[in-house]
């Protein structure tokens, strides 16, 4: 990859390589859509000044449609999804275009917002065929925006039941974002967010959603960072009115030792999550702390091949979750894919409780063949294995 010409501090951290997919940030104990330890492209989609730095290139990930049901999709390690992206450097400034990087967040709230219920249950249309198109330069500090835009109407099976059902969805959001040298502030703002069954007025319409935060490095291997993240939405299912609430808080720091030719890190981080759900009678919570700490290395075996791995566990985790049955309903068939959603988030029936199963081992590679660099990736949480390929070119 052509080296890039500013934020060299910054990009100390965890830049041993230049490879930037999903199955590194996942082998390097990080999130795919909330990282902000780990600085690699994945990053723009967090800060979309970074993409100065990571122009002439094509990323590819590999996948289909998710995990999920008719038009309703999540990415998953188990079953990723397609998506990809192509980005250009002219002179001073970068451009590029990312397909199919759909946010498992948004995702999940329409989810959350879909009427199941039987007889003719299903669950409301979740962002498709989604672009993102990224413009970013040097004017005394790297800028860059992107635009986000998906829009689709289409013909759902009946989950339940025979015959289809039209589904409408759209979403529009706009990023922007500034770093130079050891420090990055971002500002991401949802415009618009909405999705309607028109056969039964099931509906999510998001008001606001707003992503705040950046990043401080000291001596180019302290890192600590700060992200604030909240999403409103109103709803309407089985013909009463709701609400929604969703915010999310990280403060992280973590630090960087350098090896021959590679490096170790440790870092800790704070998270809280909480959502909030009413609808009629019904108020549905679930909140969440978490204390992760990770450990892990990255270092080149030789010109082809570089090995990294990591090993986290939540040292404090604690989940609430009040009426969250009333609201979704006992767990049934058709309504599975909710109650996946609000198990990733570690809920259950009403009451606190620990997380299960945090100690996570995942390990990846990366062979380089002249200018095309494969990612892979195997995690093991518990009884379950994942994996993830990717495929980057540098021109």
């Amino acid at each position: 990859m052509k080296k890039v010409f500013l934020g060299a501090a910054t990009l100390a951290l965890l830049s041993t390589s230049a490879y930037a997919t999903k199955a590194r940030l996942l082998a390097l104990g990080d999130e795919v859509e909330d990282n902000y330890y780990t600085m690699d492209d994945r990053y723009i989609f967090t800060n979309a000044s970074f993409v100065n730095n990571y122009g002439d290139m094509v990323v590819l990930e590999y996948g289909e449609e998710g995990v999920g049901t008719g038009t309703t999709t999540l990415d998953t390690d188990s079953d990723p999804k397609a998506m990809g992206g192509f980005f250009k450097k002219i002179g001073k400034l970068t451009y590029g275009v990312y397909v199919g990087n759909e946010s498992n967040i948004s995702s999940s709230l329409r989810i959350l917002a879909s009427d199941v219920s039987a007889p003719t249950g299903s669950y409301l249309a979740t962002s498709d065929n989604q672009v993102e198109f990224f413009l970013g330069g040097e004017a005394g500090v790297n800028w860059g925006a992107s635009f986000v835009y998906a829009s689709s109407e289409r013909d759902v099976s009946i989950l339940s039941g025979a015959g289809s059902e039209k589904h409408e969805d759209d979403a529009m959001a706009i990023k922007l974002g500034v770093n130079k040298d050891n420090w990055d502030g971002y500002a991401n703002i949802s415009l618009m967010s909405e999705a309607e069954n028109k056969a039964t007025g099931n509906k999510f319409e998001g008001k606001l959603g707003v992503q705040v935060g950046g990043s401080y490095t000291f001596n180019q291997d302290l890192k600590t960072y700060a992200s604030y993240k909240m999403f409103q939405w109103d709803q309407s299912r089985a013909g009463a009115d709701g609400e929604g609430d969703l915010s999310r808080l990280d403060l992280g720091v973590g630090k960087e030792y350098k090896i021959d030719g590679g490096m170790v890190f440790i870092r800790t981080a704070f998270q809280m999550i909480d959502v909030e759900l009413t609808e009629g009678a019904v108020d549905a919570s679930l909140t969440t702390m978490n204390l992760p700490v990770v450990i892990g290395a990255e270092a080149k075996a030789n010109e082809w091949l570089t090995i990294r791995g990591s090993v986290s566990q939540s040292i404090y985790s604690n989940a609430d979750s009040d009426s969250l049955v009333a609201y979704a309903g006992a767990p049934n068939a058709l309504n599975e894919l909710v109650w996946g959603v609000i198990q990733n988030y570690n809920g259950g029936g009403d009451g606190d409780a620990s997380f299960n199963n945090t100690t996570t081992v995942a390990l990846g590679a990366t062979l380089t063949y002249k200018a095309v660099d494969f990612d892979i990736y195997a995690g093991m949480n518990g009884g379950d294995t994942n994996s993830r390929v990717a495929m980057k070119y540098s021109f």
